[in-house]
């Protein structure tokens, strides 16, 4: 039996199975829709690209224009733009970060592939790992 759990719960960290992807990527949008987008706005950045690796690949001399304009990472924001879209402000999660769109309809094309698969795996073994 307690092999079986430390089965399990590799694959959920570790999104090793289609039942992992399903499960975990559910668990993202249930916390994002639990979470207020006002307790994430009140946090400083935890970006590592805009904190950390831009400004040591600069030496502390942000570029001023193209994709990492004032050491802004393509990623920044998305934490927050998917709070305010899981509450149903596509505006906010807009200006937060244009690239929630896709990366929502992205997750949500793994989610249904890896739930027919999981299906699929429960209609052949009778077993849900």
């Amino acid at each position: 039996m307690g092999r079986q759990i430390k089965k399990v719960f590799g694959d959920l960290i570790s999104f090793g199975t289609p039942q992992a992807i399903v499960i975990n990527i559910f668990l993202i949008f249930l916390i994002f829709t639990l979470i207020p987008t006002s307790t994430l706005e009140n946090k400083p950045s935890l970006c590592i690209f805009k904190n950390i690796i831009l400004p040591f690949i600069y030496n502390n001399n942000c570029p001023t224009e193209g994709i990492f304009k004032d050491c802004e990472c393509p990623g920044c924001g998305l934490t927050r733009a998917m709070s305010s879209l899981m509450h149903g402000n596509l505006k906010d999660a807009l200006n937060y970060n244009k690239g929630i769109i896709p990366l929502v309809l992205t997750m949500i094309v793994f989610w249904i592939i890896n739930l027919r698969k999981s299906i699929k795996h429960y209609k052949k073994t009778n077993a849900f790992f």
